[in-house]
């Protein structure tokens, strides 16, 4: 009873963690940020192209080769194809690179997402492992793209309502991620142990790192660019692939991997980004690209 609890109470805060992390995004973001990051056609391209195409195939070729739980393949696939998590931007001014392509580029992927999310999945996931694309597809539309197009359209209608509400709803998305990894610590904390290793952190970490360089590979010519598109491919939507894996793979080993590879971008990203904004900072505008 008390891990049907445990399990009830994890659902529940996943679904407003994601509602409320979508929520926020679109409060934050302006259709010139979207319309500006369109308009880099050959820039925009690569990025989807990394972050759609090769992350989720960089993971996948871990799969192939190195033999892991099917639980622990199952995470990793989710979460190496959940592209845009909501905290780029924040990477970006970090690493005081391109803010606004940052955003742009977190809309579009969210966007984006609701149709290859389920696609990749059908595509990618074991075929031992029960997928139902559709019912995944439905999951993002009504958790990821209807909160998000709700905000855009409270920042676009009521810009001063946006600007008041975005600071608690971003601080609600904050505190909600960390009561998530606290209860999925607390419920899983054996599962959590018997990751070390397995040699799934290292290929986590692997994978993180991959996609870092990627990403910076495919950022254009310009230095924030690059920055962006590195952070922001390593960086996954932890929020979309816990709901997913609540939803639809509700075996501890999924959630672990998943709750494990988002700290591990953390770790990996964050400290990247803020190396990058040491060096940059001081720098004239013309020396940052």
């Amino acid at each position: 009873m008390g891990a049907m609890t445990v399990t009830a109470v994890v659902d529940f805060v996943t679904v407003v963690f994601v509602l409320a992390t979508m929520f926020s995004m679109g409060l934050a973001l302006t259709a010139d940020e979207i319309l500006a990051s369109l308009g880099h056609h050959r820039l925009m391209a690569k990025s989807l192209l990394v972050n759609l195409v090769l992350a989720p195939l960089l993971a996948f070729a871990f799969v192939l080769t190195v033999p892991m739980e099917t639980g622990h393949v199952v995470g990793l696939l989710l979460i190496a194809m959940a592209p845009g998590a909501p905290f780029g931007p924040k990477l970006a001014e970090i690493s005081r690179s391109d803010v606004a392509f940052a955003s742009g580029l977190m809309a579009v992927l969210g966007v984006v997402s609701v149709a290859t999310i389920p696609v990749t999945v059908a595509l990618l996931m074991p075929g031992d492992v029960a997928a139902d694309p559709v019912g995944i597809a439905r999951i993002v539309v009504l958790t990821q793209l209807l909160p998000l197009v709700g905000g855009l359209a409270v920042r676009a209608r009521f810009q001063s309502v946006a600007t008041r509400l975005h600071p608690p709803v971003q601080k609600l998305s904050t505190a909600l991620l960390v009561l998530l990894v606290v209860l999925l610590t607390a419920a899983y904390a054996g599962e959590m142990r018997q990751l070390v290793g397995t040699g799934t952190l290292l290929i986590s970490t692997v994978v993180v790192g991959g996609s870092l360089l990627l990403g910076y590979a495919l950022g254009g010519p310009a230095k924030s660019t690059r920055e962006v598109l590195a952070t922001t491919t390593a960086a996954r939507n932890v929020a979309i692939a816990l709901l997913i894996a609540t939803t639809s793979f509700p075996e501890p080993a999924v959630l672990t991997i998943i709750v494990a590879f988002g700290l591990l971008s953390l770790v990996v990203s964050g400290p990247v980004a803020g190396l990058w904004g040491r060096d940059t900072q001081g720098q004239p505008a013309n020396e940052q690209t």
